[in-house]
């Protein structure tokens, strides 16, 4: 049970990566202004389990959040709040993406050019534990997410006999990471890691993730099309960030990379303008994390602001190996709340931003 705290911190990390979609419901009582964007965020928080009691909380402006169903392997979290401010600031505040530091979580951060180098890693510091783990690594037993080849290149490339081993390593570490984000970006490619005994493809991680969110691709085709196929796919205004972070989460840090997407449709003119939409996809961790999925959506409200609704999903074999049934449960638990708090600073910080601080 001990592990418990930690794991918590380990996915409030990935949803304060992930965090960014909001919708509301109205309840019939609502004003025709407030009604006014609202009949696809409501029609989709009923599809997902949301009551009237949580349809009315949203329009007080409230965080509502439900753990959703899921394999063992899975967590999975939608949440959703009202935000009296313009959508456009929340497309801001994510693309500022060294805001993330301000979470207390992450210790280091940077972002890579349009053709990834070693050198968009230099503000990254490799873990002792990290290196000293993959220099012990062989396939099927490895306390690091990589695939054999990069245990072999470790292997082969570090003289670990030397007294500058950690810097060699490290230097490899950053050389190893920034390839697989070129790769990435290049043609879409994911890992393969072979540190357990099974072997773990993460494109088909995402290929379960994209299926079970598949409701999202009625509401904006082209956007849920484009994320999922990137970069073969093409969406004409589509802006694309690739970021790496190392997060504090308790028990060891962890270091990943995610690809951040942020699409504002075109618009005819006609209200209700189209949701403006932030996709977030966590193509590498080191630890704990096969694969992580967030969709975000801004849908107008008709008054000025806009509904936010954000889901999050996250696969890992450490639920099946790690966590007993009661402590699985925890974390559900721990995991709504801790989405509650980010939708409700998310407002607190927009509004406060839209209103010059008065409040």
């Amino acid at each position: 049970m001990s592990t418990l705290p930690g794991f918590h911190r380990i996915w409030l990390a990935a949803a304060l990566a992930l965090t960014g979609i909001q919708v509301t419901a109205v309840a019939p009582s609502a004003s025709p202004a407030a009604n006014t964007g609202g009949s696809e965020p409501h029609a989709f928080l009923r599809t997902v389990g949301f009551s009237p009691s949580d349809l009315a909380a949203l329009e007080r402006g409230e965080p509502v959040a439900k753990v959703l169903d899921t394999e063992r392997r899975e967590v999975a979290v939608v949440g959703a709040i009202r935000i009296k401010a313009a959508r456009q600031r929340l497309i801001e505040r994510y693309r500022n993406v060294s805001s993330l530091r301000g979470s207390g979580i992450v210790l280091e951060l940077g972002t890579f050019g349009e053709a990834p180098r070693a050198e968009d890693l230099s503000g990254l510091t490799a873990e002792d534990y990290d290196l000293e783990t993959i220099r012990a690594c062989k396939p099927g037993d490895c306390g690091v997410r990589v695939s054999a080849e990069v245990m072999a290149r470790f292997a082969r490339e570090v003289n670990w006999r030397a007294p500058d081993w950690r810097v060699q390593a490290g230097s490899l570490w950053r050389r190893v990471l920034a390839e697989y984000a070129a790769a990435y970006r290049a043609t879409g490619a994911l890992g393969d890691y072979r540190n357990k005994a099974a072997p773990l493809s993460v494109a088909e991680e995402f290929d379960v993730l994209f299926e079970e969110s598949k409701y999202f691709a009625a509401t904006v085709p082209e956007f849920f099309a484009y994320v999922q196929g990137f970069p073969r796919a093409q969406l004409a205004g589509a802006e694309d960030i690739l970021y790496w972070k190392k997060d504090d989460i308790g028990l060891r840090p962890i270091t990943t990379i995610t690809h951040l997407t942020l699409y504002t449709p075109p618009s005819d003119g006609r209200p209700p303008r189209r949701p403006a939409l932030i996709g977030t996809k966590q193509i590498y961790a080191a630890h704990y994390f096969d694969a992580a999925l967030g969709l975000t959506l801004a849908f107008d409200d008709g008054a000025g602001g806009f509904y936010m609704v954000s889901i999050n999903r996250a696969r890992t074999r450490s639920l099946q190996s790690l966590m007993r049934s009661i402590v699985r449960s925890m974390v559900l638990r721990r995991s709504r709340d801790a989405m509650e708090h980010i939708l409700r600073s998310t407002k607190q910080g927009l509004e406060k931003q839209e209103t010059g601080g008065r409040r």
